[in-house]
């Protein structure tokens, strides 16, 4: 999906307020559909991640078991990411050494280093959740936020719908890929994010090298 006629982007500089951090973690095994109670666990720790715009929480990845549950393995790959403001990284040295129970499966908190964000002209976000349950509404969702908050119109692609359990009940979103992004453009868009719930970790957009592989992934 793309626009048409739109004039070019002058250069312009953009200055994130926010950082990535990423942490070790310690454990076996986590719950698949981890986003409601990996964010219920760190607001224990730090109720002001809820109070902050912009904070987002990615749920936690791993590979699947061999018993075929809604459980998964984690190892060394399997990291804590978490998307602050630059203001609060020494604070987040209180999650060093938590431990955190999600739904029965033990995991410790381990050090982490921060990860500034890079102006690639391809980004992309797991999970969007704007509100709208079907695609056609999810497209013009996201193409109101970007033209109108943004001021942005760039080639987007959306993926497969998902389902995610939140304590509100089912959220229903898409993946979305952004390309052809100006750097200030894709320094804020990662900065802000877009849609809703950040802190289940939607609209968290990430760098991407290429869109060959989602353009194939959708046909």
């Amino acid at each position: 999906m793309s626009w048409a006629d739109w004039p070019g982007d002058k250069p312009e500089e953009y200055v994130p307020h926010m950082i990535d951090l990423q942490f070790d973690l310690i454990g076996m095994t986590i719950p698949a559909d981890n986003a409601q109670m990996l964010a219920d666990a760190l607001l224990c720790l730090l109720p002001w991640l809820g109070e902050e715009s912009g904070t987002g929480i990615q749920h936690l990845k791993g590979a699947e078991t061999n018993k075929g549950d809604a459980t998964l393995n984690i190892n060394r790959r399997t990291k804590l990411f978490l998307r602050v403001a630059k203001a609060r990284v020494d604070d987040m040295q209180q999650l060093v050494g938590q431990a955190l129970d999600l739904a029965g499966h033990a995991l410790q908190i381990g050090s982490f280093k921060t990860r500034e964000f890079s102006p690639f002209a391809n980004i992309y976000a797991h999970f969007v959740d704007t509100g709208g349950a079907t695609e056609e509404q999810f497209v013009q969702d996201v193409m109101r936020e970007l033209d109108g908050h943004f001021q942005l119109r760039c080639g987007f692609i959306c993926g497969k719908p998902q389902t995610l359990q939140s304590a509100s009940g089912p959220l229903h979103g898409f993946s979305l890929m952004l390309h052809d992004v100006p750097p200030h453009k894709s320094l804020q868009l990662q900065d802000e994010g877009l849609g809703r719930n950040r802190l289940l970790g939607c609209g968290i957009f990430i760098p991407h090298k290429s869109i060959a592989p989602v353009v194939q992934a959708n046909h």
